[in-house]
């Protein structure tokens, strides 16, 4: 081997021992790193609700017409500038409330009337304050004017506080006029008493006769009495109480009645 030939194999055995310890010699490339996929960002949090604030109302139950005071109570002072609280109804018609109520600052408590209207039902309304995210909610029931009952008897040919009797007691000619009643009545619940004997019927007009089912039983355990132009006649004691719609009952009212048996039944007079 020449001289020449020997430096060159030489040579090219040191470049490929080179070539092996730098790993130059491999001919299957290194797989690269996975790149780690980014953390997804965590959705902001709503605001936690102030523990403790609260609305009240009071009274909780009113009449129709009536203005009831609600109070917002925060759970700690409001900021300087105020705190602003938004206030909704869920029947403005029956229970109105103002749009937007402010707290002072450093206080923690405002108060502010509700309107309230007439209703023929009970109606309960749900009002709701809201502020820094949470919702505070009471109740309110409005209730419909109170039932008052109030009546006059009028006989059509002897007048005021009077009946006359008919033939065999079949009707008395007096109209029970129950009109002047307040509240929405629907109903007039009246009584007779004569006597020992009670007799009664309910209608849906404020206008209507004494029903006699009985007829000339009815008269029979009357007492008497004699007016002071020399008349007699017999005593009666007529009661009326209305009803509205939601069931409601008002206190009795009475009138004392004179009934003139028109020599029916078995009268003289």
């Amino acid at each position: 081997m020449t001289t020449n030939r020997l430096l060159r194999t030489l040579a090219l055995g040191v470049l490929t021992l080179a070539l092996a310890q730098c790993g130059g010699g491999s001919s299957t490339p290194a797989s690269p790193s996975p790149t780690p996929s980014p953390s997804p960002s965590p959705s902001p949090s709503p605001s936690p609700a102030p523990g403790g604030s609260s609305l009240s109302i009071s009274p909780q139950t009113v009449q129709g017409q009536s203005q009831p005071q609600a109070t917002v109570t925060l759970a700690s002072p409001a900021p300087d500038g105020g705190a602003l609280v938004t206030l909704v109804s869920d029947n403005p018609t029956v229970a109105k409330v103002p749009a937007t109520v402010t707290v002072a600052a450093r206080s923690r408590s405002v108060t502010f009337v509700l309107d309230t209207a007439t209703v023929e039902t009970s109606t309960t309304v749900r009002v709701t304050a809201i502020y820094a995210g949470a919702s505070m909610t009471a109740t309110l029931t409005v209730m419909p004017p109170q039932v008052v009952a109030s009546f006059n008897v009028r006989s059509q040919s002897r007048g005021s506080g009077v009946c006359v009797v008919e033939q065999d007691a079949a009707d008395f000619d007096c109209f029970l006029d129950g009109s002047s009643s307040t509240g929405f009545v629907v109903a007039w619940v009246w009584t007779y008493r004569m006597g020992t004997t009670t007799l009664g019927h309910t209608s849906q007009v404020a206008n209507s006769h004494p029903q006699i089912s009985t007829k000339c039983a009815f008269l029979n355990t009357a007492t008497g009495g004699d007016g002071p132009n020399g008349d007699r006649y017999l005593n009666m004691t007529v009661t009326l109480q209305v009803q509205d719609r939601s069931g409601n009952t008002s206190a009795p009212m009475q009138h004392d009645v004179k009934v003139y048996p028109n020599g029916n039944c078995g009268f003289s007079y």
